[in-house]
């Protein structure tokens, strides 16, 4: 399953541009991340109206406006998901997380930066 190519495919029957070239100075662009900025707002808003439904939904919308925005600025997802995912994982310790006071998941000397350039093949 691939959520970006799911979209894709909307896009297409929707008369959309996609592109594979990294170009984020195009009117698709703008569409895309203003729905993303209008997704967020109504999902903090199911958030702090405690509605779980609209949350599900907004999150669910989320996703769908983001991998719009990858296919028109030509981002392979997949890829920079597998490079943030390794960084991420390089966060354990021995299989264990080393947490804040608030729960968050520290960076501790086995942790690494993704290296999102050469995810979008820029070298």
């Amino acid at each position: 399953m691939s959520f970006q190519k799911d979209v894709a495919r909307f896009m297409l029957v929707g008369d959309q541009p996609i592109t594979n070239k990294l170009n984020l100075k195009n009117a698709q662009s703008q569409l895309y991340m203003d729905l993303i900025t209008e997704e967020y707002k109504e999902t903090l808003t199911a958030f702090k109206e405690n509605d779980m439904i609209e949350v599900a939904d907004g999150l669910a919308d989320m996703v769908w406006v983001i991998m719009g925005m990858c296919n028109s600025c030509g981002i392979d997802f997949d890829t920079v998901w597998q490079e943030v995912k390794s960084s991420n994982m390089s966060k354990f310790v021995g299989g264990k997380a080393i947490k804040n006071e608030h729960g968050k998941i520290m960076k501790p000397d086995t942790y690494f930066k993704p290296n999102i350039k050469r995810a979008l093949g820029l070298e």
